[in-house]
């Protein structure tokens, strides 16, 4: 089983080069662009190491902190840097020096990731690994070092760190220091600890106690901070979703919030002109229910619905297109833009074929609009089905998708106006996409063309050219993860099942976590978080704490993350 890891790339300078290696070798890489970002992650999963850049260090003693031990590996720029963390117990294992070779980070991963047994392997990843190990499997054991001039012991019980036989002065004399290492078994009653710690951060605060971070942010940094000030939305500027949203010339967001869910659907009308033509294209539609409030903000921007051209519809399901009746039986005239696939579902629910247009019969599959605008039908074949594509406006190189790209919000965070996180994107991809080589052929399929923004079915838009980019090479180099029910190991849906529900705990309020349970007591019995026994097939148990999540209409946030959850841990699971 691959190894899980935390890149910390604020300049993003390594994630590409290591999101394809990573894939490649069958480890699994965690990418954050922030700090932020690599908080929300830890969260979640308990990554073997975390990658950074020497200036992160704060970041790491940070996380320690807060109680996550994923053992660090910085990038340096020198050798010399290294006793910068050498005197905090770190070693060579722990650190890679620019240029690097991907292949000896790896070799350093792995051996991190090892049991600590063999004193060997304790001398060569350090005292520093060593103890975060132990930490972060909660492992009980006094783990001894010797140095040329005395030694000392460091005792630990389930992951807590009790204290030392020797004082902090001998303690930080010995990090740096060629040490032998080895663990002994921990007996409380044996114990006469000269140290005594109150918590781990107590031990390591001691140790890195010289630490000075750099308090005075560069110019360049004071100025990015300014101007991400100025753009950070404030309360007031959040927009009214009740109201069409103008996002450009003659563009604007007609769709519909999940004021307690994840699935905001996202409708946009494009009014295409020249002099004195109009062509409005509906882009998206939804549910029958939601299709009253599209219409709604139809009208507001149009005036009578009859007026629009076409409609373009790139998914078949209930959710995606069942409100195609009530607007057409509303607009005599207009057609369905979409896909052959699409099309033969659409004549089973009653709709003609005359109103139908596929693009498959458009040259070059190209639609060129009495206003001169054209429209590129781009097939994106089982992302998420067969009959699939995506649309890309050639002369504003937006690019409009389905499901593909998609990404699952709380109303908390979703605003059409502002950009949705890259990897909220990647993670709802990967469950919607068969195999990397699906989306292969659709990368292969815009290779040449200028996408500069993207506007998906759900979630949140990426309205950056700069971020978009990212986002596609991102892409490239995705492992899709095939959710096997059968050989899925049990023993671990289990443990990332009963890891969810202390989260719970944790999280929800009394009244919601009991109502919670008493549903989810039917399948399955628990005791103290423990899943000592269930009723139904244990790889579906994770899909199915998810429906009663939903069902019970618990905080969007905490279906969020159970879907992160599950997703990171590699379980099967449906939503």
């Amino acid at each position: 089983m691959g190894v899980l890891c935390l890149l910390l790339d604020k300049k993003r300078q390594y994630s590409s080069l290591l999101a394809d290696i990573f894939n490649i070798t069958g480890h699994k890489l965690l990418i954050a662009l922030d700090e932020e970002k690599a908080l929300e992650l830890l969260k979640m999963a308990s990554p073997e190491a975390v990658l950074l850049s020497l200036e992160d260090l704060a970041f790491w003693l940070k996380i320690l902190e807060m109680g996550y031990y994923p053992s660090p590996i910085f990038f340096l720029e020198s050798h010399e840097d290294a006793e910068i963390i050498r005197k905090y117990g770190l070693r060579e294992v722990n650190y890679v020096v620019l240029p690097f070779n991907p292949i000896e980070l790896l070799t350093k991963v792995v051996n991190l990731s090892k049991s600590p047994q063999e004193p060997a392997h304790l001398e060569t990843i350090g005292p520093a690994s060593t103890l975060l190990k132990l930490l972060r499997h909660g492992i009980t054991s006094s783990m001894v070092m010797e140095g040329p001039n005395y030694s000392c012991a460091i005792y630990i019980e389930n992951g807590v760190l009790k204290g030392s036989n020797c004082n902090v002065e001998e303690l930080v004399k010995l990090m740096p220091e060629n040490l032998k290492i080895w663990l002994e078994p921990y007996r409380e009653e044996d114990l006469e600890p000269t140290l005594v710690f109150a918590n781990n951060w107590e031990f390591f605060g001691q140790l890195v106690s010289d630490y000075k971070p750099e308090t005075v942010m560069p110019q360049v940094m004071q100025e990015e901070a300014l101007i991400a000030t100025m753009e950070s939305p404030t309360a007031a500027s959040v927009p009214d979703l009740d109201q069409p949203l103008e996002l450009g010339d003659g563009f604007y967001w007609v769709g519909v919030q999940d004021k307690k869910g994840l699935f905001h659907k996202n409708a946009y009308l494009r009014i295409y002109g020249k002099d004195n033509i109009k062509v409005p294209i509906l882009i998206n539609m939804g549910t029958e229910q939601e299709y009253v409030l599209i219409r709604t903000k139809l009208e507001q921007v149009l005036g009578p619905v009859d007026v629009v051209k076409g409609i373009i519809l790139m998914g078949s399901g209930i959710d995606e297109s069942s409100g195609i009746l009530g607007f057409l039986q509303g607009n005599k005239k207009a057609f369905v833009i979409t896909s052959i696939n699409i099309a033969q579902r659409l004549k089973a629910l009653g709709i003609p074929q005359a109103r139908i247009r596929t693009i498959e019969t458009f040259p070059r599959s190209r639609l060129k609009l009495a206003s001169g605008h054209v429209l590129r039908f781009i097939p994106t074949p089982f992302l998420p089905e067969a009959g699939s594509f995506a649309v890309l406006e050639e002369d504003t190189g937006r690019l409009f998708t389905g499901r593909l790209l998609s990404s699952l919000v709380t109303p908390e965070e979703f605003n059409p106006l502002k950009n949705a996180h890259v990897e909220d994107m990647l993670l709802y991809t990967n469950l919607i996409a068969p195999s990397q080589e699906a989306l292969k052929v659709f990368l292969k399929r815009i290779e040449h063309d200028t996408v500069l923004s993207l506007y998906p079915m759900l979630g949140n838009p990426l309205n950056s050219e700069a971020e978009t980019k990212w986002l596609l090479a991102r892409l490239e180099g995705l492992a899709v993860v095939y959710r096997d029910m059968q050989s899925f190991d049990k023993d671990l849906i289990l443990e990332t099942c009963e890891n969810l529900l202390k989260f719970l705990e944790t999280n929800l309020e009394s009244s919601e976590l009991n109502s919670f349970l008493e549903d989810l007591y039917q399948f399955a019995y628990i005791e103290d978080s423990k899943i000592i026994q269930v009723s139904v097939d244990i790889e579906a148990l994770p899909s199915l704490i998810i429906g009663i999540m939903y069902s019970k209409n618990l905080n969007a946030r905490f279906i969020k993350e159970a879907i992160r959850h599950f997703y990171l841990s590699g379980a099967p699971f449906t939503i």
